[in-house]
């Protein structure tokens, strides 16, 4: 565990947003009340995993020397942070990176505590996510903290919640787009973070943004709602929309997305994708009544 943890949670106090610095208080209470054995493993990792601090389970100690298997003693001896996954055994952060964009000053934190938690490595994944390996679970809430001081966050990183929303790579510089989708990924993605109806689906919800209907830049076809901007002109005048499809996925049985409907104007975005996240949620919530049931 890094000797500075202890500091910065009062130097960036008046930096992060009050929610934030809030959450993460509690999750450090959480971790301290999982090290005293008084919350459960599979408790304690579906907390953790909430805010995008996974376990790595091929990792609890044991190696292969060519010869033989010999297993590291770790500190905390069998303290687990999850089923199967010993608490000092290295585990992977994953950063939410909303369409991908960063700033400056983002970039120069991000490359911070790559160097300073990691290996000096940041992986970018195929959804415009952030991911630094080898952390330890107790170093965890000083990073998020660092990351919301410069307005970042993990939380729902992972889990059956709406997943980072991304959006095609040359947003705003494509010369064959209708418009920059940029601002409305942006606010999708902020106003459905921590939104009551989006914390208990069956699976993980994924949702992408294109500018343009004839490249495939954006992916939106694989992704549970897919929006491809459009302009059209109504009493004369252009008006900014988009084409929905719902429905897609790239699990065992790969389809393409539907289209919900033809273009709608931009400022019912937000409301369109509530309403179907809801009827999501209400139908997962019946699936998972049922198969309880039986």
């Amino acid at each position: 565990m890094k000797a500075s943890n202890s500091l910065w949670r009062e130097r960036l106090i008046d930096r992060m947003p009050s929610h934030l610095a809030k959450e993460l208080d509690i999750f450090e209470n959480e971790i301290a009340l999982k090290k005293q054995g008084k919350i459960d493993d599979k408790v304690f990792a579906e907390t953790r995993l909430r805010r995008g601090a996974y376990g790595q389970r091929y990792d609890n100690g044991e190696r292969y020397d060519g010869r033989t298997e010999r297993k590291l003693d770790y500190p905390a001896g069998s303290l687990a942070k999850g089923p199967n996954t010993l608490w000092d055994a290295p585990g992977m952060q994953r950063i939410k990176i909303p369409f991908g964009g960063l700033n400056a000053e983002q970039l120069e934190t991000l490359a911070e505590l790559a160097e300073e938690y990691s290996d000096g490595i940041a992986h970018i994944t195929t959804r415009q996510d952030v991911q630094l390996h080898f952390l330890h679970i107790e170093d965890v809430p000083s990073l998020q903290r660092r990351l919301a001081a410069v307005s970042i966050t993990a939380r729902e990183a992972c889990g059956n919640t709406v997943r980072n929303v991304t959006a095609c790579p040359y947003a705003g510089v494509c010369r064959g787009e209708a418009f920059d989708v940029t601002p409305y990924a942006k606010a999708t993605a902020y106003f459905l973070l921590g939104h009551p109806d989006t914390q208990n689906f069956g699976r993980k919800f994924k949702i992408a943004f294109s500018g343009c209907r004839d490249s495939a830049c954006g992916l939106v076809r694989i992704h549970d709602i897919g929006l491809i901007a459009v302009t059209r002109q109504v009493d004369g005048q252009f008006q900014r929309g988009f084409e929905m499809y719902v429905g897609g996925g790239l699990g065992t049985v790969p389809y393409q997305a539907d289209a919900h409907h033809d273009a709608d104007s931009a400022h019912r975005l937000v409301e369109e994708a509530q309403l179907f996240l809801e009827a999501c949620h209400s139908c997962y919530g019946r699936v998972i009544a049922q198969a309880a049931a039986v």
